[in-house]
C-alpha cells in the first residue's frame, strides 16, 4: 500500500494503547514496538489517540508526541489516523494541524463532551471553526455517543461534508446496526468504518469499508480472520469468526478492558504497561484468572518482541 495516494481508507484499523510505565508516564518505546507488532500481522491503519489510548488522560504535549511517535513508528506503511478529539475546537485544530505537519494520513474529530444537547447549529459551527482552517487535511468525523452523550446526525454529516471536501470518512462506536446501516446508506462516497469488534461482520454486510478495533492490539489476526474471509465472499465462515471474537470480547469484559489489553500485551512485549487514573490496574487475582482464561481458550499471546 502507498499511503500518500490513498482514496478509501479500508480493512481493519487498530485503536492503539498508549502504554504507561510503573511512574505512570508515556512508554514511547513499547509504543514502538506495539505498531511495529500490529503492522507486522497485517493490520490495515492506525488510529492512535483513540478512546482506547487513555486520550483524555493525556495533557496537550502528551497526546502530540504520542501522535508523532505513532507516525514515526508507522514508518508509512500503514495509514495514521490522529486522534483529535477536545471539548475546546481551538485545541482540536491545534491537534489536527500538528497531525497533518508530521505526516498523519488523516485527523477524526467528534463532537465536544460535557456539554448538554448543544444544537445543531452548534455543532456545525463547531467542526466548521476547524474545518475553516484546514481544507485540504483528510478529516474523519466520529460518531461516539456512549461518551458525548450526542448523536452525530446523518443531516449534520451532510451539511459538512457539502462545504468541507476534506471530509473523507466516518466512524461509528454507537453499536447500533441501524445507525451503522445509515451511515454506510447515506454516505457512499466516504470510507466508513465501524469501530465495534462484536460489529465487524454486521458492519461490513452494512456496506462499511473496514472496523476499528481494540482486541487487534493484542489478537490481530482474529480480526483480520474475519474482513479477509468476508471479502473473499465466504460470509458464512466470516460469521463464525465473528462469533469467535465475540467469544474473545465476552471474556475480556470480565475485567478493565484497557487494564487487560495492556496486561496481555506485557506477554507479547515483555514490558508492564499500566493505566492512568481513574481506571485501575488489574489486581493479582484478576492478573492470574486472565492468564488461565488466556491458556484454557488457546489465545496465542506469548510471542516475545524486541524493545
Amino acid at each position: 500500500m502507498v499511503v500518500g495516494i490513498i482514496k478509501k481508507f479500508e480493512g481493519i484499523y487498530v485503536s492503539t494503547l498508549t502504554p504507561f510505565n510503573e511512574k505512570l508516564e508515556v512508554d514511547y518505546e513499547t509504543i514502538k514496538a506495539q505498531i511495529d507488532f500490529v503492522i507486522e500481522k497485517g493490520v490495515h491503519g492506525l488510529v492512535v489517540c483513540g478512546v482506547n489510548g487513555e486520550f483524555s488522560s493525556l495533557s496537550l504535549t502528551e497526546r502530540k508526541k504520542v501522535i508523532k511517535t505513532s507516525i514515526n513508528a508507522a514508518k508509512n506503511r500503514v495509514p495514521v489516523i490522529a486522534g483529535a478529539y477536545s471539548n475546546s475546537y481551538k485545541e482540536a485544530l491545534e491537534l489536527v494541524r500538528y497531525s497533518e505537519e508530521n505526516g498523519a494520513t488523516a485527523a477524526i474529530l467528534t463532537t465536544p463532551f460535557f456539554f448538554r444537547r448543544p444544537s445543531q447549529e452548534g455543532l456545525f459551527d463547531y467542526f466548521g471553526k476547524i474545518l475553516d482552517e484546514v481544507k485540504k487535511f483528510p478529516i474523519f468525523l466520529c460518531n461516539v455517543p456512549i461518551y458525548s452523550l450526542i448523536e452525530l446526525s446523518l443531516n449534520l454529516v451532510e451539511n459538512l461534508t457539502m462545504k468541507y471536501k476534506n471530509i473523507v470518512g466516518l466512524e461509528d462506536l454507537s453499536g447500533v446496526t441501524d445507525s451503522i446501516l445509515a451511515y454506510a446508506g447515506a454516505f457512499e462516497n466516504l470510507s466508513v468504518l465501524v469501530g465495534s469488534d462484536r460489529m465487524v461482520y454486521n458492519g461490513l454486510n452494512a456496506g462499511c469499508d473496514g472496523a476499528v478495533s481494540a482486541i487487534a492490539n493484542i489478537l490481530p489476526e482474529y480480526l483480520l480472520k474475519i474482513y479477509e474471509t468476508y471479502k473473499k465472499g465466504d460470509t458464512d465462515q466470516a460469521w463464525i469468526e465473528q462469533e469467535s471474537v465475540i467469544g474473545i470480547r465476552s471474556l475480556m469484559k470480565r475485567f478493565p478492558s484497557r487494564s487487560a489489553q495492556k496486561f496481555i500485551f506485557s506477554k507479547i512485549s515483555g514490558r508492564d504497561s499500566f493505566v492512568r487514573p481513574p481506571l485501575r490496574n488489574l489486581t493479582e487475582e484478576e492478573k492470574e484468572n486472565l492468564t488461565i482464561i488466556i491458556g484454557e481458550h488457546g489465545l496465542k499471546v506469548e510471542s516475545e518482541i524486541p524493545i
